[in-house]
């Protein structure tokens, strides 16, 4: 298991979606903005946290198929809204 800092700038994302079909940790809200799915955390009650929010930021452990799904989510994003950095070493790893 890996860790990974997936940020999703919500003003850039227009919500086309195809990020969405990549992974099962991102899904587009009513506003149809990308939200990060976070473990443990109920997805309506999520949504209604980042409604209002420019970014958002969460810390995921990932499985390394679950870490191929993030940077292919991030990849398939054609307004590039999804960033992925080291969170030990803040290196930014995508894009």
């Amino acid at each position: 298991m890996g860790k990974l800092k997936v940020v999703v700038d919500r003003v850039i994302c227009e919500g086309i979606g195809p990020c969405a079909e990549e992974t099962k940790y991102i899904e587009l809200d009513k506003r149809h903005k990308a939200v990060i799915l976070e473990p443990g955390k109920d997805k309506e009650e999520l949504f209604k946290e980042v409604a209002e929010k420019r970014r958002q930021e969460v810390i995921l452990d990932l499985t390394p198929e679950e870490e191929e799904e993030i940077f292919r989510a991030a990849e398939a994003c054609p307004v590039n809204a999804i960033f992925i950095y080291d969170p030990e070493t803040g290196e930014q790893l995508y894009p």
